[in-house]
């Protein structure tokens, strides 16, 4: 009956992605086999609290009306920009997944409170922090090209992976957020229409910011690296 509510993404797909990428997470995670050092677990700690304030204090701060937002779309673009940096400078898998436990944790404290969670943990661990740690595992480390030796061929990696991941992240608002968790938290039936509304909209937002967040989260990483 969930699946059947208009423009709510369908129950199976729901699941059938959550158990893949808990599988996906579990098999990057045990291959990686991440060691993270003291200062590795300062900059996810001190790093996701900083991605929770951007986004939903700084971020929400800034109104912008309709038409403008969420093209231009303050909350998320802080979102990409500050974790772009932090796992920058972690660049080690299962990095991303720990930055956004703790973004979610913290965006509870700060501005939710805790209800509707696991659900929001889960999702924001499973989408943009696996996400990241998907480009991290597959780059080997070298996330937005931040080992290359060559400048040219180190800031088109960056903007390829910053678009690419960017363009991942533009899913999740619209399909899980809102077009699901949200939902069953509060109890609306989404619109079909907003929910293709809000996946072209954030595509173009993401496509706007994603390649300028990657590249400073290059020159961020390589400045603290020096």
């Amino acid at each position: 009956m969930i699946s059947l509510k208009p423009g709510m993404t369908p129950l199976p797909i729901v699941l059938g992605y959550f158990i893949i990428a808990g599988i996906i997470a579990g098999l990057i995670v045990w291959k990686g086999k991440p060691r993270f050092t003291t200062l590795d677990l300062v900059y996810i700690g001190i790093g996701g609290a900083f991605v929770a304030i951007a986004d939903h204090t700084i971020g929400d701060m800034i109104f912008l009306p309709n038409g403008i937002y969420p093209i231009i779309n303050p909350p998320f673009w802080f979102r990409i920009i500050t974790s772009f940096i932090v796992i920058a400078l972690v660049r080690k898998v299962g990095s991303g997944m720990a930055v956004f436990t703790t973004y979610d944790l913290i965006s509870d404290i700060l501005h939710f409170g805790f209800e509707g969670e696991p659900l929001w943990l889960i999702e924001d661990a499973l989408t943009y922090g696996l996400f990241m740690d998907v480009a991290i595992f597959l780059t080997k480390g070298n996330l937005f090209g931040v080992l290359e030796s060559d400048v040219s061929r180190q800031s088109l990696k960056a903007i390829v992976e910053g678009i690419l991941l960017g363009f991942a992240f533009s899913f999740v608002h619209p399909f899980f957020t809102y077009g699901f968790i949200a939902p069953l938290i509060h109890g609306f039936i989404p619109s079909q229409e907003r929910v293709l509304y809000l996946f072209i909209t954030y595509m173009a937002s993401s496509s706007i910011i994603s390649p300028i967040a990657s590249l400073l989260a290059l020159r961020v990483s390589r400045v603290i690296s020096v």
